[in-house]
């Protein structure tokens, strides 16, 4: 079997959900799912020169127990998240 790009696949890509904030501005919601807790929050700002990546990262508790990274992307003003 040979290596090459037609066999590589990311694993863990981000998916476009849409998030509904609280009052002080923090995920509350993802869809219909509640987010008993936000654990931690990050934010990035890389590559100015090329493409902008300027993002705030928050690792989040579901309703139920589940984990998961939701990310707000400054330049677009979508929301995505993914497993992490």
């Amino acid at each position: 079997m040979r290596n090459g790009p037609d066999r590589l696949r990311a694993l863990n890509v981000p998916q476009r959900v849409e998030v509904e904030l609280d009052a002080c501005g923090s995920p509350a919601r993802i869809g219909m799912v509640t987010i008993e807790a936000v654990r931690e929050t990050w934010r990035i700002d890389d590559e100015w020169w090329r493409e902008p990546i300027t993002r705030t990262y928050y690792e989040v508790l579901q309703e139920g127990g589940a984990r998961v990274v939701l990310f707000l992307d400054h330049v677009t003003h979508e929301w995505w998240m993914q497993k992490p």
